[in-house]
């Protein structure tokens, strides 16, 4: 069985490398596992345990959802929080205007990937980027001043013109990705 996930593979730009030293230093103190700027991806759809004999099937199907894709633009440039303001979970940094392309992709991924047994989540299609892992925080009343003051600015921004489909292999240090298949958009 090999832990997969589709996803637009992302190159760190300099703003979001000084973006993520600025929050590790400062919020130091804090339970936050950051993520290596070289494993940033937008995840299209998280398959988790998947036997080897579906991976040409799931390929045929994901080559087909982009078939028909052109290539488009994306721009990270909005932070955010998933959880609460009290108990936040994930720190992220998302598409204050997602591409016209994006939501449908994903969406056709979705159904194609749930025709062959894959579940929906529970939640919508929301584009983002993981920054960092909330364990626990020691100080919320300044982790909500940093998080406050982020600069709300283009962090990334770059084409996409191909889907990578990944396995996920969990380290002590953290995931590895290794990549599976490509998918050419358009």
């Amino acid at each position: 069985m090999k832990r997969l996930f589709l996803a637009i593979p992302l190159s760190p730009e300099a703003a979001l490398l000084s973006l993520l030293q600025s929050l590790s230093s400062e919020l130091y103190y804090e339970r936050i596992n950051w993520v290596k700027p070289t494993n940033l991806h937008l995840t299209l759809k998280f398959l988790g345990p998947t036997s080897d004999e579906k991976i040409p099937e799931i390929v045929a199907l994901i080559n087909n959802c982009v078939r028909d894709i052109e290539s488009f633009n994306l721009q990270f440039d909005k932070t955010g929080i998933f959880g609460s303001r009290y108990q936040p979970r994930v720190l992220w940094l998302g598409l204050r205007e997602a591409p016209e392309q994006l939501n449908p992709l994903a969406n056709s991924i979705i159904d194609a990937m749930a025709k062959i047994g894959f579940k929906r989540d529970r939640q919508n299609f929301v584009p983002h980027l993981t920054l960092g892992r909330i364990n626990k925080l020691t100080d919320k009343r300044r982790f909500q001043e940093v998080i406050g003051n982020i600069p709300q600015k283009t962090y990334i921004s770059t084409s996409v013109d191909e889907l990578l489909l990944y396995e996920s292999l969990l380290r002590k240090d953290g995931p590895e990705y290794r990549v599976i298949d490509s998918f050419k958009i358009g």
